[in-house]
């Protein structure tokens, strides 16, 4: 009876053990692409790995060992901006995955994935780990679903300041009011009153508060305020016409530019106005201007010292943070016709440097080239109260774009600008968002 029992505990022991070996053995098991190639679309140069950089050593000695791991060749094909959703439409169409992992705005992934372009990663991916951005199940989530990825968040937006004409005219500091709290649209406005001036007497003002590209500004003001013109009930998307909060921002728009006039004239209502107000604050002639936080080291004939402060909050903002408003937000994103979607997604994982991601973003933002090191925590603090906000169509629709110049160039109320082209945006709406 004894030797019965023992002999059993033996064979159950031996099935343990056989049982554990072939488990630990499959969890071992190395997943072969067989020489496959590893796409990664983009548009931003810098995302390749190379050997200018410490950073970039780094990640092209990872991405060699990610190779010889998978036995997969990676590939980043770098193509204009823009063009990426074309050949995601067109690579659909032939059946054929454009890439394994691509970069896309929210202009155009959320109508790709109504399309059925792009797949769903909920089931790649475990969001709840800790190596992810703070907030990506909320950026990442379109339609109820998860969409994009990222492994750290480097965009955002907010004011730059001429620290150099600040210091001159004895102007409030914005970073201080807004380490106090209290940078907010009165503070943002009555520095931008005493900003403006005729410097050489002439009669004509030749030194501004501020100088924007009005549809910009617009989009930053109504969301610091906690506006929206586009809301997304029962999974269809709607025209707002203009919330109370959004008529309250653009109101305010409106002043800056046709009744105070601190702003420097928008004249050509398009792109042009963007590039003017790049001039006209590198040269030191205005005190202000909203930018993201790569645009600092693109005023390369500035020659003023430029800080950074996140947006000034609006009256009506229930919550007590500041909002960073990015309209063309980026992540990564899948295409839906893919192979072999969970190696993909694998590989993506295993090419990141988890484990440097807050020192290179730190890094990216000191080679700004803003002033102080405080202004590179403000922007970093600027990626951490990223909220993307999405509007159909390339910075923010025509219909849209036209309304906010009315209001700024025209002085149109804005309720007036903004009734006017509700029957075309929600047209515009339906046809790239709801449409089935």
């Amino acid at each position: 009876m004894k030797k019965a029992k023992v002999l059993m505990l033996i064979m159950v022991l031996t099935l343990m053990f056989s049982v554990a070996a072939t488990s630990g053995s499959a969890a071992e098991k190395k997943i072969d692409m067989k020489g496959k190639t590893f796409t990664i679309l983009t548009w931003v140069k810098e995302d390749v790995p190379s050997n200018k950089t410490k950073e970039g050593s780094l990640r092209l000695q990872r991405q060699k060992e990610v190779e010889k791991k998978y036995n997969v060749k990676i590939k980043w094909n770098v193509v204009p901006w823009g063009k990426s959703i074309e050949m995601l439409t067109n690579a659909g169409l032939a059946g054929e995955p454009v890439a394994d992992v691509m970069l896309l705005d929210l202009y155009f992934s959320v109508p790709a994935i109504k399309q059925g372009l792009l797949r769903p990663v909920g089931d790649l991916f475990d969001f709840k780990d800790k190596k992810w951005p703070k907030g990506m199940t909320t950026y990442g989530n379109i339609y109820g679903k998860m969409y994009g990825f990222k492994d750290y968040i480097n965009l955002g937006a907010g004011i730059y300041y001429n620290k150099t004409l600040f210091k001159k005219a004895g102007l409030a500091d914005p970073n201080k009011l807004y380490q106090q709290g209290k940078w907010d649209w009165k503070a943002f406005m009555d520095i931008a009153k005493k900003a403006t001036k005729d410097t050489n007497g002439d009669g004509q003002i030749d030194q501004w508060g501020l100088t924007n590209d009005a549809g910009i500004l617009a989009r930053l003001l109504v969301s610091s305020n906690g506006g929206n013109i586009l809301e997304q009930k029962n999974g269809k998307y709607n025209y707002t016409g203009g919330d109370k909060k959004s008529i309250e921002a653009l109101r305010f728009l409106s002043d800056l530019y046709t009744k105070s006039k601190v702003a420097a004239p928008n004249k050509d209502g398009n792109f042009n106005d963007y590039t003017e107000s790049q001039k006209i604050f590198s040269s030191g002639k205005a005190a202000m201007i909203t930018g993201e936080l790569w645009e600092a080291k693109e005023r390369k004939d500035m020659t003023d010292d430029q800080g950074f402060v996140p947006f000034p909050k609006g009256p009506s903002a229930t919550n007590a943070t500041y909002f960073n408003a990015v309209e063309n937000f980026t992540m990564y994103y899948m295409p839906a016709n893919v192979k072999t979607p969970k190696e993909d997604a694998m590989i993506w994982q295993d090419l990141i440097l988890w484990d440097r991601v807050d020192k290179n973003r730190k890094a990216l933002f000191e080679d700004q080239g803003v002033a102080a090191p405080q202004d590179v925590q403000n922007m970093i603090k600027a990626t951490e109260l990223v909220r993307p906000i999405f509007v159909p169509g390339i910075a923010g629709a025509a219909w849209y774009g036209a309304a906010k110049n009315e209001i700024a160039m025209k002085g149109t109320a804005p309720e007036t600008a903004l009734a006017k082209i509700k029957q075309t945006a929600q047209s515009d709406i339906d046809t790239t968002l709801n449409k089935k």
